[in-house]
C-alpha cells in the first residue's frame, strides 16, 4: 500500500504513471521476460554520464554490444590479474583500518571502503591506478561526486526535466564534475590505445585492453569503449562499497556470527593471518558466502529495480498498460515470509545449499536477473547482478569475489563492534 500511495501522490503531482511490484511474480513477468528488457525512463537521468553504454542501451544496439563484450568477461589470464589487484589494494587498505583500530573510537568505515573499490575498479577496469586510498585525486572526487549528485537527483522529480535541471545549481555541478570524469577516462583510453601492442605483451591486462582489441577488429569505436569503460566505473564502486559496509555492519551486530567467520578464517589460512588470500581460499569461504548473500537479502545494495513494460499483458485481474514503469521492490520481495520465514531474523543458514534449493529461484534477486543481467553470470548459474562490474571465474561471481577476498582479510585481524542497532 505504501508503493501504490506513493504512486498515486506522484500521478497527482507529476503525471507519472507507476506501478510498485515486490512479489515475484513480478520478476517471472518483468525481470526475466524476454520482452520487457528496456529499463524504465529514469535511467535516463544516467544518459549525460553513460551515454549509451550497456546498462543503458536497448534494443538492437544493446544486443550486439552485450554479444561482442560478453567473451572479455571470461578471459580466465585477465580475471586471474583481477586476484593480484585486490590483494595489492588490500595491503594498502589494512594499513588504514589498523590506524583507526589503534584509535579505539567508533568511526564510520565508509570512506575507507569506498576508496579501495575505487582503486580496484580503476585498476581492473582501465589499468590505471588512481591511489584513492592514499592520495587526492580530481578524478576520484568526480566520481564520487557525480554519484552523489544522480542520487539527489532521482529523489527530486522537480529536477528531472533535462531543461530545468541544467539551469539549475546541481545540474551546473553536474556538468562540472562530468567534464573531469570524461577527459579523464578519455585520455587513458588513448594512452592504453597508443601502448596497446607493449601492454598487450608485456604488463597486466585491464578490462580496458579487451575492448581495444574490439576496436581493432572495427567491432567498436573509441566512442563506445569510452561508454563502456564509463559505465563499468559507475557499476563498480558504490554498489560494492554499499554491500561491504552494510556486511561489516551485519557481522559486528551479530557477534556469536563473527565468531564462527573467525574461525572459519583461521581453519582456512591455518591460523597465518598474512598469508595472502588464493582463489583456492575464497572456495572454501561457504559461511562467508552465506553472511553475503544474507546481508544482500536483507539490505540489498539495489533496493528497487525498474522496467518500461513493452507489451499490454493481465496478471491476477490487474492490466498492465504499455509504456507503464513497472518498479520491481527487491527489498520486499526479499522480504516475503512465504519463502523467507522470519524474514527480518538475519539468519545466514538461510543460503546453505539444502535450503537454497527449496525456493524458488526468483525469491532472491539482489541485483536483477533476466536477459539484463549481469554481462558475467555463467550461462547455467542464477547468480544476478545489477549496476555493478561483474565477471566470473570458474562460476565464481566477481562481485562476490570481490567482497569475499575483502572480508576475509578484515575478519581475521580485527574484531568489529557497534553501538547501531538494526
Amino acid at each position: 500500500m505504501l508503493g501504490l500511495d506513493l504512486d498515486l501522490d506522484l500521478y497527482d503531482i507529476f503525471g507519472l504513471e507507476l506501478w510498485f511490484v515486490p512479489r515475484v511474480w513480478a520478476v517471472i513477468f518483468l525481470a526475466a521476460s524476454s520482452k520487457h528488457t528496456n529499463k524504465s525512463p529514469d535511467y535516463a537521468l544516467l544518459d549525460d554520464w553513460l551515454k549509451t553504454g550497456l546498462v543503458i542501451s536497448s534494443g538492437k544496439k544493446w544486443k550486439t554490444r552485450r554479444r561482442i563484450i560478453t567473451p572479455s568477461f571470461h578471459d580466465t589470464n585477465l580475471l586471474a590479474n583481477c586476484m593480484d589487484t585486490f590483494n595489492e589494494q588490500l595491503d594498502i587498505g589494512l594499513k588504514y583500518f589498523q590506524k583507526l583500530a589503534d584509535q579505539s573510537i567508533e568511526t564510520d568505515l565508509y570512506p575507507l571502503i569506498s576508496a579501495w573499490t575505487l582503486d580496484v575498479i580503476c585498476e581492473t577496469a582501465m589499468g590505471k591506478t588512481v591511489r584513492a586510498q592514499t592520495e587526492e585525486s580530481e578524478y576520484v572526487k568526480a566520481v564520487v561526486r557525480i554519484t552523489e549528485i544522480i542520487a539527489l537527483r532521482i529523489r527530486s522529480p522537480w529536477l528531472w526535466p533535462r531543461p530545468i535541471f541544467k539551469l539549475s545549481a546541481l545540474g551546473r555541478e553536474h556538468d562540472h564534475v562530468l567534464n573531469i570524469i570524461h577527459k579523464f577516462t578519455r585520455q587513458v583510453i588513448e594512452d592504453r590505445i597508443a601502448d596497446f601492442s607493449s601492454i598487450h605483451l608485456q604488463h597486466r591486462m585491464a578490462f580496458l585492453d579487451t575492448l581495444i582489441a574490439n576496436m581493432h577488429d572495427e567491432q567498436m569505436s573509441i566512442d563506445d569503449i569510452q561508454e563502456e569503460v564509463d559505465t563499468f566505473m559507475f557499476e563498480g564502486h558504490d554498489t560494492t562499497a554499499t554491500g561491504l559496509n552494510f556486511a561489516l555492519f551485519m557481522i559486528a551486530l551479530h557477534q556469536d556470527i563473527q565468531q564462527r567467520l573467525f574461525e572459519e578464517m583461521q581453519k582456512i589460512f591455518e591460523n597465518n593471518n598474512e598469508r595472502l588470500c588464493t582463489f583456492d581460499d575464497v572456495q572454501q569461504m561457504d559461511y562467508l558466502e552465506c553472511v553475503i548473500k544474507e546481508t544482500l537479502r536483507l539490505l540489498p545494495s539495489v533496493p528497487i529495480i525498474g522496467r518500461e513494460i513493452q507489451e499490454t499483458f493481465q496478471y491476477n485481474g490487474k492490466t498492465f498498460v504499455k509504456g507503464t514503469t513497472a518498479i520491481i521492490f527487491i527489498y520486499e520481495i526479499h522480504r516475503d515470509p512465504q519463502h523467507f520465514p522470519e524474514p527480518d531474523k538475519f539468519d545466514p543458514d538461510r543460503f546453505l545449499p539444502e535450503l537454497v534449493q527449496q525456493r524458488h529461484p526468483y525469491a532472491y534477486i539482489p541485483f536483477s536477473t533476466g536477459s539484463r543481467n549481469c554481462i558475467g553470470m555463467l550461462r547455467n548459474s542464477i547468480h544476478p547482478m545489477y549496476i555493478n562490474f561483474i565477471l566470473a571465474l570458474k562460476g565464481q561471481h566477481f562481485a562476490l569475489l570481490e567482497e569475499k577476498m575483502f572480508l576475509s582479510t578484515i575478519i581475521p585481524r580485527f574484531h568489529l563492534t557497534t553501538s547501531q542497532s538494526y
